[in-house]
């Protein structure tokens, strides 16, 4: 065969190569190519699940957010929704003769979770829903409406706090000193008591020549001594002249002649010795016992007297209520406080009492020393001559000392009734003081017959049902979320000065966090907020008519702000609970103004009984203000209308938003629309697995995948992938 020319044989290997390359080229291309088309079919997978879950999310419950503003799963079935997004966001197969993207849903999955059942959830939505369209230009309002009140109530709240740790240790002291006089008295009674028999009161004249008879007294034993010892010595005489004229006869008149006067005299003597005697003895232990409790009871009485004069002495050191919103009440309490330590007694005082206790022990011991020694004088008497003199001088002792002591410290005695006008010194206001406690204690049970008009309503059966229903909802919400249930508690105080310190302690942490709900209190502000713009409340025409014996409404529907703050399951429980409330704000503010209105009494204790008595009456108007007109003026001071509105706005700042509250809010908002929380969602997470065929070399794809993330699998010569999106409301 004929050799090709070289150039020839050149030009074929130039084709070979040529072919080799381009080869290589069409096959790296068509990788390529299959390569730009899986990164377009998974940015566009991508982008429609995600849009399929953004369509699930569209479909809520339009009931739900009309009336409160939450957004829940509703409408059709998630799984018909991300499913009809998925097949409109995929180009038909034969839309076109040569379809870049034949894009394939394989399967599809649709999960909803987080119930609005859950509290943690509710509040992030009632949040991202006040956000916006909290009226907080109200609450700016109220806030400073009420700016000063709070340093004016916590003034006050100090100023009782002051008084009525005064009031308690005077009360102590008094209480003492009335045991100190009452034993002082006794004291005196005792040894007054001892000898009344015995001793004669005035003192007898001590006569000697007063002939023998009956002993009574000690001084028939002194006065007829004398001629007891003549008798008995002339019967003496008698006998011994009959002795000595034996075995001749006597006549009748040599007979002893006063052997029975004598022998009367002798047994009275001894028998009134004996009891002096043990009248003395038992005197001294009892009358000790008396001088020793005296003794502690003025020791207590200084004790509560020096915890008076430390009150007074803190009392002093507090300052003026800061930017007051009226200086004369500043002042007022102020002066009250001062006033205080004008209650405390000097020690003077009790170091005088003391030493009038002591001179009564000296002269009690006297008296019954002179008891005993003419005991001891008396029971020598029988037999005795040449005694006349020491009985006298004896009986005269006793006679003199026991008299005196009964006119100092007797029933009537000089020195009891003169303590007990000091006592009355510092007293003289107390009667007055405990004629207005009556007042304030009967003015009490008119406020507490007041609100329990509110209270005792029992509601038609429909309405009872109602709270049945609306108690099964909130505990079954309380037990999903593993919330234990709060007793709600709507117990009035029996005693109008315990009313007055919880009014007084609620009223300055309310108005405390309206201060500070400006500067913080940012999610509490909201949910109030939530409330008063959602839920109803029982306006004040209804209450006045439950006042005045009438009908009104009592189902859930006009109260939902009043059981979500309190929680009563029956129909008029929430109710009288908000009014109750009310009242005792009222009753603080008025309480304050009290003090200033009746300052003028002087004496602090009976200020702060009359101020009570004052905040009493006109917690009580008010709330008539409120039912009748519908406001009430905020205070004396400060000409400002409030209504029942403000007052629910403040009580829900104060202690709205706890877990049951939020567990009755769900349960209001079930019982309205039917809607159970707990199956009502609020998170969609989608899965979307869509397909491509591979135009070119699956199978090399398939191998390439080994080597590197294709982020999906190459089956039956398609590229396979999953996507998955979340999206939720809040």
């Amino acid at each position: 065969m004929a050799r090709r020319p070289l150039a020839d044989r050149e030009g074929g290997s130039v084709s070979i190569y040529f072919i080799a390359l381009t080869a290589a080229f069409v096959l790296i291309t068509a990788l390529l190519i299959d390569f730009a088309r899986v990164a377009a079919f998974r940015r566009q997978a991508e982008l429609t699940v995600k849009s399929g879950a953004r369509s699930v999310l569209s479909s809520f419950d339009p009931e739900l957010y009309s009336r409160y503003g939450l957004f829940v799963r509703g409408g059709e079935p998630a799984d018909r929704i991300f499913a009809d997004t998925l097949a409109g966001n995929a180009v038909p197969s034969d839309s076109e003769p040569f379809p870049y993207l034949d894009t394939r849903w394989e399967g599809t999955e649709v999960t909803e979770s987080r119930p609005i059942a859950d509290h943690d959830i509710l509040r992030r939505q009632v949040l991202e829903e006040m956000k916006y369209k909290a009226p907080i230009d109200l609450t700016i309002e109220l806030a400073s409406r009420l700016r000063g009140m709070s340093g004016m109530i916590e003034d006050t709240k100090q100023t009782v706090d002051v008084l009525e740790r005064v009031q308690e240790a005077y009360d102590r002291r008094e209480e003492a000193l009335d045991r100190a006089l009452e034993r002082q008295r006794s004291y005196g009674e005792i040894v007054r008591a001892a000898f009344a028999e015995e001793v004669p009161n005035p003192p007898l004249r001590l006569t000697p020549s007063l002939a023998t008879g009956n002993v009574g007294h000690v001084a028939d034993i002194s006065n007829q001594y004398d001629d007891y010892v003549s008798k008995r010595l002339e019967d003496e005489a008698r006998m011994r002249a009959i002795l000595a004229a034996q075995g001749t006869p006597i006549p009748p008149e040599a007979f002893p002649r006063y052997m029975f006067i004598v022998a009367g005299y002798e047994s009275g003597t001894s028998r009134l010795a004996s009891v002096l005697s043990a009248d003395a003895e038992a005197a001294r232990k009892k009358s000790e016992r008396a001088h020793n409790d005296a003794r502690e009871a003025i020791e207590e009485a200084k004790d509560a007297n020096e915890e008076m004069r430390l009150i007074a002495a803190e009392a002093a050191a507090i300052g003026a209520a800061e930017s007051p919103a009226s200086p004369e009440q500043a002042e007022a309490m102020a002066e009250l406080r001062r006033k205080t330590a004008e209650m405390v007694l000097d020690p003077s005082f009790f170091a005088g009492y003391e030493a009038e206790i002591a001179a009564q022990r000296s002269q009690g011991i006297e008296v019954i020393g002179h008891a005993s020694s003419f005991a001891s004088q008396a029971s020598s008497v029988p037999g005795s001559t040449g005694k006349g003199g020491a009985l006298r001088s004896e009986a005269s002792s006793l006679q003199n000392g026991y008299a005196r002591f009964v006119k100092a410290h007797g029933p009537t005695g000089t020195v009891a009734t003169a303590r007990s006008a000091t006592f009355q010194a510092h007293r003289s206001q107390d009667e007055e003081r405990k004629q207005e406690e009556k007042k304030a204690t009967s003015e009490w049970a008119g406020a507490k017959r007041l609100l329990n008009l509110l209270s005792g309503r029992s509601g038609t059966p429909e309405e009872r049902a109602e709270f049945d229903r609306l108690q099964e909802l909130y505990e079954r919400n309380l037990q999903w979320n593993r919330t234990e249930a709060e007793l709600a508690d709507n117990k009035q105080a029996d005693e109008p000065g315990d009313g007055r310190d919880e009014a007084l302690s609620l009223s300055g942490d309310l108005l405390a966090v309206v201060e500070d709900s400006l500067l913080g209190v940012r999610d509490q502000l909201y949910y109030s907020e939530y409330a008063i713009s959602r839920l109803s409340r029982y306006e004040p025409a209804y209450a006045k008519g439950l006042l005045h014996g009438g009908e009104a409404p009592l189902s859930i529907g006009v109260q939902q702000t009043e059981y979500i703050l309190y929680g009563f399951h029956n129909p008029s429980g929430n109710i009288a609970a908000a009014y109750g409330e009310i009242f005792a704000v009222r009753l603080a503010i008025r309480t304050m103004e009290g003090f200033v209105e009746c300052g003028k009494l002087g004496n602090p204790l009976l200020v702060l009984v009359a101020a009570l008595v004052y905040g009493i009456r006109g917690a009580v108007a008010d709330l008539q203000s409120l039912v009748e007109k519908g406001t009430i003026q905020l205070s004396k001071y400060a000409d400002i209308a409030t209504t029942y509105v403000d007052y629910m706005r403040l009580f829900l700042l104060l202690h709205g938003g706890s877990a049951n509250q939020t567990a009755r809010s769900i349960a209001i908002m079930e019982l309205e629309t039917g809607v159970s929380f707990q199956g009502a969602y609020t998170y969609a997470s989608v899965e979307g697995t869509a397909s491509v065929k591979l135009w070119f070399f699956p199978g090399l794809v398939r191998m390439l995948g080994r080597y590197g993330s294709l982020g999906g699998t190459v089956r039956e010569g398609r590229y396979e992938a999953a996507y998955q999106a979340d999206y939720a409301y809040q």
